[in-house]
């Protein structure tokens, strides 16, 4: 288990390492100057070339594209993310602003997927066949195949313009903190919905189609059919035998959740004015602000490999037989 750990660490170390120069690369490729970008943003009409020159220099923008990778590089290993050329502030304490936000909105929609989508995924294996099995496979296809920010629109129509019953956008109301505790506890359960809600049904439609096709194959094996001319009820075959066994598949899910509900969290955080480190991700890109982009990069490439890490050790302790393969 020792060096099967370690090879995979080495694997997320040299993928991180790819990560960093390819978005490194991409975002300056991108056109537009964040010198730019940061004049408008303070209003200044003119600077003087020796200020420009300067806040080149403090961002060592005035030096080839490998120099500045280095430079970076120097300060990610010393977790010295710099500092944002917009607002000066430093990389890491925006994100640790805005990382408790965007845990909290996509624990939620990770969970009420996984709470909702396993048991109907298992429900439909149950029923292969059936009329009401064939309609949710093909639901949950049409629930995959929704654009978030179609849905996003479509809720927001319905459930807070028209029917008035959710806050439009925003994580608090604006009379917040004139509220009692239980008031502010219901205002933020009422602000989440629709942001979970968007991100979380794609997800239920991959955790329902995903269980129900690891259970099928489960249920067609020998030792299946053999509890079944035991006798054994119906409901322990499911749960005791069919679904442990179908559980170890699931497990790879972790490292796909992961970064789908992260790279959803940039589009919904922003239409919902949600704001996490999604909404600070787009901003930032928009702004050219590259310490932020990167500092967020690196933030969300650690959190994808570690989730990837997590799953590829789940399922070598679920099933012995993914460590001998790998010493082969």
């Amino acid at each position: 288990m020792a060096s099967y750990v370690a090879r995979r660490l080495l694997y997320a170390l040299l993928t991180f390492f790819g990560i960093t120069v390819v978005v490194f690369a991409l975002v300056h490729s991108v056109p537009g100057d964040p010198i730019s970008f940061y004049i408008g943003t303070h209003g200044v009409s003119q600077l003087s070339s020796a200020a420009l020159d300067a806040i080149r220099r403090e961002h060592h923008l005035d030096e080839p594209l490998i120099s500045q990778y280095l430079w970076w590089l120097r300060g990610v290993l010393t977790l010295d993310f710099g500092s944002s050329i917009i607002n000066h502030q430093h990389v890491t304490t925006r994100i640790l602003e805005k990382l408790p936000n965007t845990f909290i909105l996509n624990s939620i929609a990770f969970l009420l997927a996984a709470a909702i989508g396993v048991p109907i995924g298992l429900w439909s294996a149950a029923r292969s066949g059936r009329l009401m099995e064939r309609t949710s496979a093909v639901l949950f296809f049409l629930l995959y195949s929704l654009p978030s920010f179609w849905v996003a629109l479509l809720l927001m129509e319905f459930f807070s313009v028209k029917l008035r019953m959710l806050p439009l956008f925003g994580m608090t109301s604006d009379d917040y903190l004139q509220m009692s505790a239980a008031e502010q506890l219901l205002d933020r359960l009422r602000h989440l919905v629709l942001p979970v809600v968007t991100l979380s049904y794609a997800q239920l439609a991959i955790f329902a189609r995903f269980s129900k096709s690891a259970l099928t194959e489960v249920i067609r094996q020998d030792y299946i059919t053999a509890a079944r001319a035991k006798g054994v009820a119906p409901q322990a075959i499911l749960w005791r035998h069919a679904f442990r066994n179908a559980l170890i598949p699931l497990i790879t899910l972790l490292g796909l959740t992961i970064p789908f509900l992260i790279s959803g969290s940039v589009i919904v955080e922003q239409i919902f004015q949600w704001d996490g480190i999604g909404r600070l991700y787009f901003d930032s890109i928009l702004t050219r602000d590259y310490p932020m982009v990167l500092g967020l990069t690196v933030a969300t490439a650690v959190v994808t490999l570690l989730a990837s890490l997590l799953a590829d050790l789940l399922y070598a302790a679920a099933d012995p037989r993914i460590r001998l393969e790998e010493q082969r």
